[in-house]
């Protein structure tokens, strides 16, 4: 698969609600680089067979802080992740 190729994923869970709903297809692309406020699907760090859709709410050194727009539906306390994690930026929902 090349680097511009589009990938769908399917969202799973009320975290990012009201801006994406449970079920919802998101289609997604690699970019070179992300920016605070970015919807990216990534690996999540911990449980590595488990992939998340979350907003990007802070980058430092290089890693990223996701959370979800819903704060009572998300589980975000894995703390900032790296680049590597990040499969793609969502760019069409």
């Amino acid at each position: 698969m090349g680097r511009s190729q589009l990938t769908t994923y399917r969202v799973a869970g009320n975290s990012m609600t009201p801006l994406l709903r449970d079920g919802q297809e998101v289609r997604v692309q690699p970019a070179e680089s992300y920016s605070v406020g970015d919807i990216v699907v990534a690996i999540h760090p911990i449980q590595t067979d488990l992939i998340i859709v979350k907003q990007i709410t802070e980058i430092k050194d290089g890693h990223f802080r996701l959370r979800g727009t819903n704060p009572e539906e998300s589980t975000d306390n894995f703390g900032l992740i790296k680049k590597g994690n990040i499969i793609g930026k969502v760019i069409l929902s």
